[in-house]
């Protein structure tokens, strides 16, 4: 299973970062961009028959599972 791991809080630099299995994070210049590259590469494990999982950590720091990235693709 592929997982993504969306940041409320901006880095200190200002970008949003995105975590994928626990990588070094990618940065991106807003939070809805950094979902959308989520949603195309789970889009594409979709297509495929692999599991993911997008996960968004709330303004009050818990995660919640995001389920609509078929609104997005």
């Amino acid at each position: 299973m592929m997982t993504f791991d969306l940041f409320n809080t901006p880095a200190e630099d200002g970008t949003y970062e995105l975590s994928i299995n626990e990588s070094p994070p990618l940065r991106f210049a807003s939070p809805g961009a950094a979902l959308r590259y989520a949603v195309k590469l789970a889009n594409q494990r979709h297509q495929q028959g692999l599991d993911y999982a997008i996960n968004i950590e709330g303004g009050d720091g818990r995660w919640r599972l995001f389920n609509g990235w078929r609104m997005c693709a």
